[in-house]
Formats: structure tokens, sequence, C-alpha cells
């Protein structure tokens, strides 16, 4: 669900999840996030640091191939991520890209490339593991006429309807793709129709269900489930630069008036982990002690302190992932408790990713995992492409960069920590849960995983599928 006139196949331009799945299908990154959120070479044969971390050398896979049949070389690296991060026209990418030093990087031979950067930069791997955004693409590349290194190759697309990708028999990874082809289908009105469909043997795989219809599945029958770990997080966004979010106390009260295990239980039906305000928590330097109970009284005093007594808001929704809509209204019953209303508008996804969106006041959004600094540099630095909440920290841009430039784990982790410790104090994310993605599909089809980024079918792992 979620695809439109807007559908795009451009390797570095993805933005919904049917986006994100034809991205998945035909383009591959340097590295990219495993099934349990860990950073993996991909293309990449290698990434290796020099000691303060100025300077990066990557070498390629031997015997890769795009599907026009043409090596894969150090000069397509160059050129996809001088495409990413170009200053006239930059993707959401250029902003993991801003430490590099593009205009002086070294070709070294067809495999291998040396970037130097800008300022140390330890935390590379990481912030370039959003394959879905760093996609390694041919010089001259063009998305009227796509070419990737992916297991499937581009057949057909017609935008707000379907992508049809065949296998590519040139593909790296030995003994895959399993499937002759993969059509993917954006073009369902609503949930009911998907589902009908898979029903009627249209369709093979509903990916991200709404949770409503999963509790219809029953066990050993036609239609099987794969339930994701806790990854996906779709968070509750206060603008903070702007009234009433703009006050701190507002965002603490707002953050304790909402009954994080209830919205688990009623939102999502218990397919989730409650969260607590600070996100990756799969991230090696991810604090697991962050904890946050619901308490009214302390809400109300933050409120009357505030000036803000018997707050008006309206909260702006869509039906982007499963149990987004449902988790508004409850939080909007919550509030009551606390004298607030929050009034609850709900938008055609269009509507939500068009113009006004990281524009509206309050809202939510939906968040794939990402390690801690490649998610700070999308949504939370000034500048950052999906910085919904408006942040501009300095104390935050501060332990951001001194994190980036040290290459101790040990000490980068107490800087991330110390960041963490800002979201969860005065943040502008309310993140009540990390959710667990429910995948339908009959029962024949086989080879997908449970994973832990929020990324449906396992990180869309169509090169692993196969049909009984």
């Amino acid at each position: 669900l979620g695809g439109g006139s807007s559908d795009t196949m451009d390797a570095h331009g993805s933005i919904t999840v049917p986006d994100t799945a034809r991205v998945f299908a035909l383009y591959e990154g340097l590295v990219q996030l495993d099934p349990d959120g860990k950073v993996v070479n991909a293309l990449a044969e290698s990434l290796e640091a020099n000691a303060d971390a100025t300077e990066w050398t990557i070498r390629l896979r031997p015997g890769l191939k795009f599907h026009n049949g043409k090596a894969v070389t150090a000069e397509d690296v160059a050129f996809s991520f001088r495409r990413v991060a170009n200053p006239d026209a930059p993707f959401a990418g250029a902003s993991g890209l801003k430490p590099v030093d593009l205009a002086n990087l070294k070709i070294l031979d067809e495999r291998t490339i040396r970037l130097p950067t800008l300022s140390p930069y330890a935390a590379f791997p990481d912030l370039i593991s959003a394959s879905h955004m760093y996609s390694i693409v041919p010089v001259g590349y063009d998305p009227a006429n796509p070419i990737g290194t992916g297991a499937f190759q581009y057949k057909e697309f017609v935008p707000g309807e379907q992508g049809v990708f065949t296998r590519f028999d040139g593909y790296w990874r030995e003994g895959e793709p399993l499937l002759d082809s993969v059509t993917i289908i954006s073009s369902f009105a609503d949930a009911t129709a998907a589902f009908n469909a898979l029903q009627g043997g249209e369709i093979d795989v509903f990916a991200q269900a709404p949770l409503a219809l999963v509790n219809q599945i029953g066990e050993g029958g036609a239609i099987t489930k794969l339930v994701s770990k806790p990854g996906q997080w779709t968070p509750f966004v206060m603008r903070v630069d702007q009234p009433p979010f703009d006050n701190p106390d507002v965002r603490m009260a707002f953050r304790l008036m909402i009954d994080r295990q209830q919205i688990v239980n009623l939102a999502f039906s218990g397919y989730a982990a409650v969260g607590a305000d600070v996100f990756s928590p799969a991230d090696a330097c991810y604090d697991q002690g962050w904890q946050r109970a619901r308490d009214i009284e302390q809400a109300k005093a933050l409120l009357k302190k505030a000036g803000q007594e018997n707050l008006v808001v309206e909260l702006v929704t869509s039906d982007i992932a499963a149990g987004v809509v449902q988790s508004a209204q409850v939080f909007a019953q919550q509030a009551k408790d606390a004298g607030v209303t929050i009034n609850v508008k709900q938008v055609t996804p269009d509507i939500f990713f068009g113009e006004q969106y990281t524009k509206w006041p309050f809202a939510q959004d939906i968040w794939y995992y990402a390690p801690f600094m490649g998610q700070v540099v999308q949504s939370s630095l000034e500048g950052a492409p999906y910085n919904d909440t408006h942040w501009n920290d300095a104390d935050y841009a501060r332990l951001y960069n001194e994190a980036q430039s040290t290459p101790d784990q040990a000490k980068r982790c107490e800087l991330l920590r110390a960041m963490q410790a800002i979201d969860f104090e005065r943040g502008g994310y309310i993140i009540p849960s990390f959710n667990q993605g429910v995948d339908l599909m009959a029962a024949n089809v086989n080879g997908f995983v449970p994973a832990a980024t929020g990324i449906p079918l396992g990180n869309f792992g169509f090169r692993t599928a196969w049909m009984a």
C-alpha cells in the first residue's frame, strides 16, 4: 500500500514503501543492514579507514556486473556518490556524504577508490548502510532506464500501478535469485482490496498488512504470516520551532500523557515493543536503560507551568503503515486524561508525503531502523533531509560532530549516549513503540526471513524468495 502517481524507480529517490521495494529489487549499495540490523558488506569487499578516519579506502568485490553487462568499477562508485550529493539537486543521502571530500577522491584502480574526508568520519559505513539511499549505479545512469546490480532487472513500470522485474542471470551472489520474476503492485485502493486479492490468489504476498487483517489469519491455512522483529518506528512528531511544541515542558507533558503499553496492545495488537522516545535500539551504543512511565499528574503540572492548560492541537495522520492511524486515535483518547484535546486529521498518503511533508506542526511518520548516527544525519540535525521535528540543538550538534571524529568505539558510545539523553529529555519525537511488521503470503511462498530493520519481507528479500 502507499503507492501513487509519484511512484519512482530512481535509485536514490525512494520515499514510500513501494519505492523502497523497487529499489531493493533493482539496486545494491556498498554495504547494507543484515536482518539483525548489523552493517555488513554488499558490493564492497572491504572498507578500511586510516588511523584517524580522515580517509577511507573502498575495494569492490571482483566480477560485479550491472544489468547491461558492464563491469562495476570505482568510477561508478564515484559517479553514484556525486549524484547523491549533487549540490544543485541533492538526494536525501547527501547529508551522509557531507564529510566526504568528493572533489578530491582518487581512483586507485578499477576496483579501488580512496575517499578523503573534510573531517574525521569514523562512522562512514553506518551512515551509508541505508542502501536504498546509496545504491551504486553506472556512470551516466538514467532513472527512466534503470540499471543496477540487484538480483532483478527492469522490464516495465507504470507509476501508481505496477513494476515488473525479471531475474538477473549475472547476479554476483551464487545461486540467487531463485524466482524468474517479481511484480510489485502499488495500485490497490485500500487494504481490503489487497487482502481480497491475496485470498483470491491474484497476488502471492501482501507486504506490511494492517494488523486488523492479520488477526483474521489462522494457523495452517492457505495464508501464512511473517512477523518481523521490532524495528520499524512510527513516532508522533512535534515541531520544536512552533507553538506549543517550542516549549520543552509541553513536549515532556505529551510524552508523559501517553500510555505506551496501551498503544502496543490496541493499535498494534501486541505486535510491538514499548519505546521510550530514543531511536535505534539495536545500535551497539544504545543505552538499553531508557524507560518512561505514564504520569498524568506531572503532565498536567507541566502544561500548567507552560500556560497551556486545556490545550487543543491537531494531529495529522495517514495510513502509511500498520497501526499508525489507530495509534493516533488511541493517543487522542489518552490525552483527555490530561485535559488535552487532540483532533485527529487523517489524509491520504499522497497528501501526507506531499508538499507539507516534514512541515506539519504535529503529525506522525514512518522510519526503518538505522544505526544511531545514520538516523541522526537523516532526521535530527539542521539541514537534515527529513528533519520533521525541525530540530536544531547546539549541544546535540556539537556531540554529533565530536562523535563523528572519534575512531575509538567506547569513547564514541559515550558521546552518542549523551545525545540520546537529550532526545529523551527534550527531543521532538514521541516514540511509543518499535513495531513488528507483519507480511501475509500464500502458503507456497518461502525464503523470506524476519528482520529487525522494520523493512517489510525481511529487507525486501526477493533474492532469496522461492515458491513451492
